[in-house]
């Protein structure tokens, strides 16, 4: 699952990168540990670079921005032109367009940075565990498929939740807390039962693009086998509700977020609060954006062995 020179020939993409993997790699052992750790907010705000990085940079995210862009830019074109008919080469490409994609993602980080975190946890009883692919990180929106629209994926709207997997026992949440309650109050979820396991497994090879991966010693179920190849030849919306239970057990959306129609709403009514209050103050996003990464050599370096010792 990957490719020499995926983004560019420039290596300084590459180095920085790396230098975020580095920085997410004390928190992911510490979290591997002990699934009790409380994650610093520096961590919190690391981890979520990463998991939004991870969203765009596959190969599935990459050409599915750039047709979307080309879409856009061939009828925009055809507006301004006049042209009814245009010719079938006629395309708007980028050079890069893994850059493109990363760098969309990339830019995103301050519109979800409100977004809480949960560690899922595999019970260490269970014989069950978890699948990733080559779209390790996914967003869903159980939120949107109880009000009946399934399949919603955009990122600033209430109900959010980015997702991907950490480990075969571990995977990672970011969710919006003012729609949902997810567990208890503490760090972690835990999950016991085979049939929610499969049924997670279902929703990360719905995500999928191509690939799935799993460790050879924890062979995946037939049905899951069976579920994947229809998909491929067949993909659609992965329906987190039926008959107004939650497939996933451990969402459990908030009274007070029930009442919202969609018919009768405005487009801002849809959105979260944070990012409603960015869209009016671009000037704050901007100074935000422009924080991150900003401190010292030095001042990073501290920091990082003060963590090393934070239990």
């Amino acid at each position: 699952m990957s490719k020499d020179y995926f983004y560019s020939k420039d290596h300084t993409i590459e180095e920085a990168l790396s230098d975020i993997e580095r920085l997410c790699m004390l928190a992911f052992h510490k979290l591997e540990n002990n699934n009790d750790y409380s994650l610093h907010e520096v961590e919190r705000l690391n981890i979520l670079t990463y998991v939004m990085i991870q969203l765009g940079r596959t190969t599935y995210m990459s050409k599915k921005l750039s047709d979307d862009v080309n879409e856009m830019s061939l009828e925009i074109f055809k507006r301004c032109t006049g042209t009814k008919q245009l010719d079938p080469h006629l395309e708007f490409r980028f050079e890069e367009p893994p850059l493109f994609s990363l760098s969309v993602y990339a830019g995103m980080i301050i519109d979800m940075a409100d977004l809480s975190f949960k560690l899922v946890c595999i019970d260490s009883k269970c014989d069950s565990f978890f699948i990733t692919s080559d779209c390790p990180a996914f967003t869903i929106n159980p939120y949107f498929d109880y009000l009946g629209y399934a399949g919603v994926k955009t990122l600033g709207y209430k109900g959010a939740c980015l997702m991907m997997p950490l480990t075969p026992k571990l995977m990672i949440l970011f969710y919006d807390s003012n729609i949902y309650k997810v567990g208890n109050k503490k760090g972690k979820v835990i999950i016991r039962e085979a049939k929610d396991i499969e049924t997670m497994n279902m929703l990360i090879a719905n995500e999928a693009n191509e690939i799935l991966a799993y460790n050879p010693l924890h062979e995946i179920s037939i049905p899951l086998r069976e579920y994947a190849q229809k998909m491929r030849l067949n993909a659609q919306p992965f329906k987190l509700f039926m008959k107004g239970q939650c497939k996933i057990p451990f969402f459990h959306i908030l009274d007070k977020a029930k009442s919202l129609n969609l018919n009768s709403c405005y487009q801002e009514d849809l959105l979260r609060e944070h990012a409603i209050y960015l869209s009016k103050n671009p000037e704050l996003k901007q100074y935000l954006r422009s924080l991150g990464g900003s401190a010292s050599v030095e001042d990073r370096q501290r920091f990082y062995e003060e963590l090393k010792n934070r239990k």
